[in-house]
C-alpha cells in the first residue's frame, strides 16, 4: 500500500506540472493570436495606422471628451492626388509606397494627441484635439509644405504626389458624430478637388458653406 501510495504521489508531482506547463503553453498561444488579432482590427496593413473602424471609435471617444470640456477640435479628410495616375505609369507597388510615405509624413507632423486613421483607399483622416478652425489650417499648410518635401525616390525615379484637403472644425460644445463631421469635411475636400487639388478648403459651420483655405 505504502509503495502505491508513493507511486501515485510522485506520479501526480511529474504529471501535474507537466500538463499546468502545456496548459500555460496553450493559454499564452491563444493570448498572442488574440493580440494580433486585435491588431488586424485596429491597424491598417499597409501605412500601420488606425483602420476605419478604430479611428472613428477613438474619435468618438475623443469627441465625447471634448464636448464634456467644451474645448474646440477639428478634423480632416486628406486624399492623395491622382493615386490612379501614380498606379498606371508606376505601377501599384509604387502606389503602395506613396501611401506609405503619406502616412509617415502625416505621422511626423502630428501631435502625440492627434488622431491618424486611413478611411481606404488613398482617404485619411484627422482629429486633432483642442485646435480651433486657424491652429487647423496653419496645421495644413505644414502638411502640404512637408509633403511638398517628402518625394518618393522609387527605382531611381522620383515620384511627386499632392495631397485635397477638407476641414471642418467643431465650435465649442458643438454635440456631434466623427460620422457627421466627416460629412463636412468631406463636402469641403469636394470643393478643394474641384479647385484644382494640392490646397485645403473648409467647411464653416456657422455659415454651413465651403471656403478655400
Amino acid at each position: 500500500l505504502n509503495v502505491a501510495l508513493g507511486l501515485v504521489i510522485g506520479v501526480t508531482l511529474v504529471v501535474a506540472p507537466l500538463i499546468n506547463w502545456i496548459l500555460v503553453g496553450i493559454m499564452l498561444r491563444i493570448y498572442r493570436l488574440e493580440k494580433e488579432l486585435r491588431n488586424l482590427a485596429s491597424y491598417d496593413s499597409l501605412t500601420g495606422l488606425l483602420s476605419r473602424h478604430a479611428f472613428l471609435e477613438n474619435a468618438n471617444r475623443a469627441i465625447s471628451l471634448a464636448n464634456r470640456h467644451q474645448a474646440a477640435f477639428a478634423v480632416l479628410i486628406i486624399d492623395l492626388d491622382h493615386l490612379k495616375s501614380i498606379n498606371d505609369l508606376h505601377g501599384n507597388p509604387a502606389g503602395d509606397a506613396v501611401l506609405k510615405l503619406l502616412a509617415d509624413v502625416v505621422n511626423s507632423v502630428a501631435r502625440r494627441s492627434d488622431i491618424v486613421g486611413r478611411l481606404g483607399g488613398e482617404e485619411f483622416a484627422m482629429l486633432l484635439p483642442s485646435t480651433n478652425t486657424d491652429e487647423a489650417r496653419e496645421f495644413c499648410e505644414r502638411l502640404h509644405e512637408a509633403i511638398s518635401k517628402a518625394v518618393l525616390n522609387y527605382q531611381n525615379t522620383v515620384i511627386h504626389y499632392t495631397v485635397s484637403i477638407g476641414l471642418t472644425a467643431s465650435s465649442t460644445g458643438n454635440l456631434d458624430s466623427i460620422e457627421n463631421l466627416l460629412a463636412h469635411a468631406d463636402l469641403a475636400l469636394y470643393q478643394a478637388k474641384s479647385d484644382g487639388r494640392n490646397q485645403t478648403a473648409v467647411f464653416n459651420y456657422a455659415t454651413e458653406q465651403v471656403v478655400a483655405s
